[in-house]
């Protein structure tokens, strides 16, 4: 059995940003649409999607970049024809979203099988993966360096794409629209906001970031697909995005958490005796977890407020002379 030190590695802190770098991008594009008002559970599919196309145009074309662009435009179609159907045919969401996670990993086996006679995985070694970017000032910083130099520029790209979605959430006139659809949609179409307009702007940016972390997967941290490779991350990034309360900097921290997670189910049965299969266990019981807690902050939030609500129909009513109010005034 492996010592603490083993595990608590530079190593496992690399292992455990490049792992929540497709989850914070899918959690991004999971907030956005939380705080639009539309609740994007396709996550997973346009995730899976993305590591697909990504390393298929990569192959045929022999850019890898060109695969990315690609992959985040399927994305971003995929959430135009999520708002169309949703504005035009008021299609339900949550039935649509699941209809498509599906049709896409059967999609995605189909097509391997067909362009490439593989159904389980498939790679070429002509397929490059993202380089990774050595930052000059930065790596020579101690510690610091050794934690945050050498990534690809997606990783880099996550970390920004946090703060600019914060930046244009609440320092950004369009950004007050996106929450003023979210939080009251009737009463922001009133003043003249275009609430088709923000949630199909909501949509297709998620569905660019989710396609982007799938593509990350295929061409960027390793340099080959397979089967459901997506693996449950587009609901773990849902979560992220619940936990964070749709803040974008809450929501990088809670996928950074998850990445964690994964990195130390990796590293536990590389250093360990613990047997792989509980091993990997560990990402889904954090993800059960937090979901748990996610629950339960409703529950007491929902509580305190009918707490806060009962306790001022209780308060004793006072006139502005401060003479008691008629229902407990004297006869």
């Amino acid at each position: 059995m492996g010592n603490f030190t083993d595990i608590l590695t530079f190593q496992l802190l690399n292992s455990g940003i490049r792992l929540a770098t497709p989850i914070i991008l899918a959690a991004l594009g999971g907030a956005l649409c939380n705080r639009a008002g539309v609740l994007n559970l396709a996550l997973e599919g346009k995730m899976l999607l993305g590591a697909f196309l990504a390393i298929v145009v990569a192959f045929y074309v022999g850019n890898t970049y060109i695969g990315i662009v690609i992959a985040m435009m399927a994305g971003g179609l995929l959430g135009l024809l999520f708002a169309f159907l949703y504005h035009r045919y008021e299609v339900d969401l949550i039935i649509l979203a699941i209809a498509l996670n599906m049709l896409i990993l059967e999609l995605t086996v189909y097509f391997m099988r067909v362009l490439f006679g593989q159904v389980g995985s498939w790679s070429d070694p002509s397929i490059q993966r993202v380089p990774d970017i050595q930052i000059p000032v930065l790596k020579n910083i101690p510690v610091l360096g050794d934690i945050l130099n050498g990534y690809n520029f997606i990783v880099y790209f996550s970390w920004f794409a946090a703060i600019a979605l914060y930046f244009i959430l609440f320092h950004t006139k369009f950004g007050r629209h996106v929450r003023a659809v979210g939080e009251n949609k009737e009463a922001a179409e009133t003043v003249g906001i275009n609430s088709r307009r923000v949630q199909t702007f909501a949509l297709v940016i998620s569905g660019m970031l989710a396609a982007m972390g799938g593509a990350f997967l295929s061409v960027g941290h390793l340099k080959l697909f397979t089967r459901n490779m997506s693996n449950g991350r587009g609901w773990t990034a849902i979560t992220a995005a619940l936990f964070g309360f749709n803040h974008p900097i809450a929501t990088f921290f809670t996928g950074l958490f998850f990445g964690f997670a994964d990195a130390f189910a990796v590293r536990i049965q590389n250093v360990t005796d613990l047997p792989p299969n509980l091993a990997q266990l560990i990402p889904h019981f954090t993800t059960l977890v937090v979901l748990v807690l996610v629950a339960l902050r409703e529950k007491v939030g929902q509580m305190l407020a009918r707490r806060r609500f009962q306790t001022q129909l209780q308060s004793p009513q006072t006139s502005p002379e401060g003479a008691t109010s008629p229902a407990s005034g004297t006869d």
